[in-house]
């Protein structure tokens, strides 16, 4: 779609700039043949002028300037002869000698004296449109001197047209040549460029579906933990019991930690093991939240209350906080190989598992 896109700009561009570079290139070609013509027709005005001055006969004379234009009507520029009642008195087709030409009487009364190249060029349009029905077209008159006689210099508008036609084609060429091969290489960079990207994308793609399948599988890990810390917990449970049927208040002393005693507007409140979603510290006070969302406080820093609980239940997500196994509602991924776990109640702060304790955690849920 982008080579297209391209070669479709580039269509509409060179469409424009034919038609800039087509106008430069015939007016810059007109105004060299002007130019040239005008030399040449002061040439044979002054050369005639100078043979008429040495009393050569005008017959002669004219005989000397039909030889010299005879047959020559066929390239950009070619010269004739009239005298002022406007009777061609030479010209290259030599059969229209004697005659009057109205569409020449009309062209050389409304000529200027020096017709520019935009002019002609305008002149040529309306030609190639149909609005002008001439073959040539009147540029300059020179009159020659000590007779009646103008030299008219004439434009040879099907050889200029001809001329252009042929230089637009070519260029025209020039362009579609460049233009395919500007489009075969960006159509080879393009492709080169998409290949890369979907190879990448690809990978990128591969690595994102082995990272949700790794969270899928620790997130089920973590359902099944769950459910297996409640099933210990249980038979834990039962275990305490008949061991206080049997040893008495002896077996009481060595039972895990039940309670945390915490503060709540300085009231001293035990908070349950199994009440707790997660600790942290903040500012260095130790903050404790329940799961109902209250919050607590704690006199013991996060490292002597994390000695005292159960490492089945609770795990050291980072330097900062405590979570509990009964308080994770989801794991997700975070940066590159980080973790961020969602809790019930929501966390304070974002419970963060780096890649240096990723693998710990992963051994913590038996994974």
């Amino acid at each position: 779609m982008t080579t297209v896109v391209f070669g479709f700009v580039y269509l509409v561009m060179t469409y424009m700039a034919m038609a800039f570079i087509a106008k430069e290139s015939v007016t810059l070609l007109l105004d060299n043949e002007i130019k040239s013509g005008k030399q040449r027709a002061k040439q044979i005005s002054a050369l005639s002028g100078d043979a008429l001055a040495e009393n050569i006969s005008k017959p002669i004379v004219i005989s000397g300037i039909q030889k010299s234009i005879e047959d020559v009507d066929d390239v950009n520029l070619f010269f004739s002869v009239i005298d002022w009642s406007g009777k061609i008195i030479s010209y290259p087709d030599i059969t229209k000698v004697g005659t009057t030409d109205a569409a020449t009487n009309a062209m050389v009364a409304n000529i200027k004296k020096d017709i520019s190249a935009e002019d002609l060029y305008v002149y040529i349009s309306d030609y190639k449109n149909g609005g002008n029905k001439e073959e040539s077209a009147v540029v300059r008159l020179d009159a020659i001197p000590n007779s009646d006689l103008i030299i008219v210099t004439h434009i040879n508008l099907k050889n200029v047209i001809s001329e252009f036609d042929r230089f637009k084609s070519k260029f025209t060429l020039i362009f579609i040549i460049f233009g395919l091969t500007i489009l075969l290489i960006l159509f080879g960079i393009i492709r080169y460029v998409t290949h890369y990207y979907y190879n990448a994308l690809e990978q990128k793609t591969t690595r994102l579906e082995d990272g949700m399948l790794n969270l899928s599988k620790l997130n089920n890990s973590l359902e099944t933990y769950q459910k297996n810390i409640v099933k210990e917990k249980q038979k834990e449970a039962e275990a305490e019991e008949k061991a206080i049927d049997q040893n008495g208040e002896a077996a009481i002393k060595d039972l895990p930690k039940k309670r945390l005693l915490t503060y709540i507007r300085n009231e001293l409140m035990p908070v349950a093991i199994e009440d707790i979603s997660y600790i942290y510290l903040e500012n260095t006070i130790t903050y404790i939240i329940r799961k109902d969302g209250k919050r607590f406080t704690a006199n013991d820093s996060l490292d002597q209350i994390y000695g005292t609980l159960d490492g089945k239940l609770f795990f050291r997500a980072n330097r900062q906080i405590i979570v509990s196994i009964y308080a994770i509602d989801k794991i997700i991924k975070f940066g590159n190989n980080s973790l961020k776990i969602e809790t019930k109640p929501v966390s304070e702060i974002d419970i963060i598992i780096g890649k240096n304790k990723a693998s710990s955690f992963k051994q913590w849920l038996d994974l």
